[in-house]
């Protein structure tokens, strides 16, 4: 499976369309797209020309802490490593304009997801509008 995974400055039409699919769809999300789409970085990855999944990244309050979220891979897709790309292109963009650290707010039952790729649970968990999150973070 061949990815090419593309670097947006702007929320682009292809991660909106997935992150409609998968949030609101699939998951039932409404308060979907915020104000932190307007200063976030965007990543999204395409398969054979198709866009199959999407994150975005931002810096926090914290110099050197950055946030990624929003990571969402279309049903067909998952299972595959996918997400796990995308998050670790994120990590090395955010490692290459000086970050130390990250953040991802993940849904609870994709927290051993989040494990396998070196996060860590930090914090009490919390409800996202329906689905309950647990804060995890990241050494870079």
């Amino acid at each position: 499976m061949a990815i090419e995974i593309r670097t947006y400055k702007t929320l682009p039409e292809e991660a909106k369309s997935i992150r409609l699919t998968v949030f609101w769809e699939e998951q039932g999300f409404v308060k979907e797209f915020d104000e932190v789409d307007s200063v976030a970085v965007h990543l999204v990855a395409f398969q054979d020309g198709q866009a199959v999944g999407t994150c975005r990244y931002y810096e926090t309050e914290t110099k050197g802490e950055y946030a990624i979220g929003r990571i969402a891979v279309l049903r067909t897709l998952r299972g595959q490593g996918l997400g796990g790309k995308l998050v670790r292109e994120a990590e090395a963009q955010i490692k290459a304009c000086g970050g130390k650290r990250t953040h991802i707010g993940a849904q609870v039952q994709a927290i051993p997801f989040y494990e396998k790729i070196g996060y860590t649970p930090v914090g009490g968990r919390y409800m996202d509008e329906h689905v309950p999150h647990q804060g995890m973070e990241k050494e870079l």
